[in-house]
This record gives C-alpha cells, sequence and structure tokens, in this order.
C-alpha cells in the first residue's frame, strides 16, 4: 500500500484523538459530537491518491455520520488532489467551492534557535492564551460566538492534552505574538501564528515560528510542516527555511 504524505500522517495521528474515526478504503469519516459545529473534527479525509473515487463512494459514509454528530458544515479533506481527479469533479459539478492550501516544509539543517524577540511558552488554561485564541479564530473569520468556544476546547480540552504547545513572545508587559506547535507520528506541525497587528513587521512572527522549528527538531520530529493559503506567509516562510512541497485541497459547504 502507498506510503501516506507526512501532513497526511499527521492529521491522521491528530484524528485519533476523537471520538469517531470510521476508515474506508479510501481514508476515514472522522466526527465528534463535542464539537458539532468545528468542521475541521467533522470530515471526511481522502488520504492517498484516488484516481477513480467518487463523491458517492465519499457521501455515503459521510452523511450519516455528520448527521449523528449534528455537524452543519460538509467537510471533505484531499491530501493528495492530482491524484484524486475524478473527486474533485464531482464535487466541483455538484457545486461546492474547492480551497486550496499550500504545503510547506522545513528543509534547512537543525541549528540553534538564533537571537531576537524573547519567546516564552504559554500555559494551555492561561486567560491570555484562551484571549488570544479568540483572536485567531475572528482574524479568520470566525464571527458565531459558539464556534469559537467549540473552537477553544478542541484545543484546550483535546490538542493540548494531545501535545499541542503554544508559544508567544512578550513585548511591553503582554503578549504580542503567538504560535503552536504539535508532533505526533514523528511529524511536527506548524499552527495558530498570529501577531497583533501593531506589531506586524516587527520580526515577532519571525522569532516565534523560529522557536516552534526548535522545539519540534528537539522532540525528535522528522518532518516539520505547515499548512497556509495566503502569498504572505508563504513569503515568510520560505525566508525561515520551509519549502513548498504539495498542495491540499478542500471543500467545506453548509450541510442541506
Amino acid at each position: 500500500m502507498p506510503e501516506l504524505t507526512p501532513i497526511a500522517r499527521f492529521f491522521a495521528a491528530t484524528d485519533a484523538l476523537l471520538e469517531r474515526v470510521e476508515p474506508t478504503w479510501w481514508g476515514a469519516v472522522v466526527t465528534d459530537p463535542r464539537f458539532p459545529d468545528v468542521d475541521d473534527v467533522n470530515y471526511a479525509r481522502v488520504d492517498l491518491p484516488q484516481p477513480d473515487l467518487t463523491l458517492k463512494d465519499v457521501e455515503d459514509p459521510l452523511l450519516p455520520a455528520l448527521r449523528s454528530s449534528a455537524s452543519r458544515h460538509f467537510h471533505v479533506v484531499v491530501f493528495e488532489p492530482e491524484g484524486t481527479p475524478r473527486l474533485l469533479e464531482d464535487l466541483q459539478r455538484a457545486g461546492h467551492a474547492l480551497s486550496w492550501d499550500t504545503v510547506m516544509e522545513f528543509r534547512q539543517p537543525p541549528h540553534e534557535e538564533p537571537a531576537g524577540h524573547p519567546v516564552e511558552e504559554m500555559r494551555a488554561r492561561d486567560h491570555e492564551l484562551a484571549s488570544l485564541l479568540e483572536l485567531l479564530f475572528r482574524e479568520f473569520g470566525v464571527v458565531d460566538g459558539e464556534i469559537r468556544r467549540q473552537l477553544l476546547a478542541w484545543a484546550i480540552d483535546v490538542l493540548a492534552p494531545g501535545g499541542r504547545r503554544w508559544f508567544g513572545v512578550r513585548l511591553d508587559g503582554r503578549v504580542v505574538g503567538m504560535g503552536s506547535v504539535q508532533v505526533r507520528a514523528g511529524i511536527g506541525y506548524v499552527d495558530d501564528v498570529l501577531t497583533m497587528p501593531e506589531f506586524r513587521r516587527r520580526g515577532v512572527a519571525s522569532a516565534v515560528v523560529r522557536r516552534l522549528v526548535h522545539e519540534a527538531l528537539g522532540a525528535g520530529a522528522r518532518h516539520v510542516l505547515l499548512l497556509t493559503d495566503r502569498p504572505d506567509p508563504v513569503r515568510l516562510y520560505r525566508a525561515l527555511g520551509f519549502e513548498e512541497v504539495g498542495r491540499v485541497a478542500s471543500v467545506l459547504s453548509r450541510l442541506t
């Protein structure tokens, strides 16, 4: 059987923290009724290239599982889209809009953490971290307060016990930038990178990302990865030693 890409291996290992993972011949259907409005934990994961995979193949196990978890969103993630053309065509034909994330991997040799802004670890249940995560969710367009509550509960009650750690830069007595890292299945994943608007372009995000990479490599990660769908972060991450290694396709639609 072909080997999963590192990003697919990380997501599969992280999904194991959730309540329901139903393996399929093309990947898995993942749901968690504790967080019905969090699309990232209620979705279909297409792990490997599947040239003949159809939308019906995915919908047959996915739709009943989503209804069982009370999810209101139809979410499918395809980790090797170039090898899964029929499903992508079916999704578009059915009216679903495709989104694309760039997969980037740290490719520089391990190095000592450089000088710059001091970066400190943040405790998972600190009020300050909760406030920053709320800001992060708003930054990514999550306006519904109940969805933000569920996202925060998922982060603190599931991801943190599963190894997610947050780090931040403190200036003038407050944390002005942060990010997270999690190592599972030998894969380090960088996420939650945020800088307060008034402190951008001052090296805060660079300091945080360098620390996250440092922590991941120190924890034994064989790969350090991240996903981004915006051009500006791509330029930042390239400057920090990351390279584009692939793309991930997804759809997210209201469940009718």
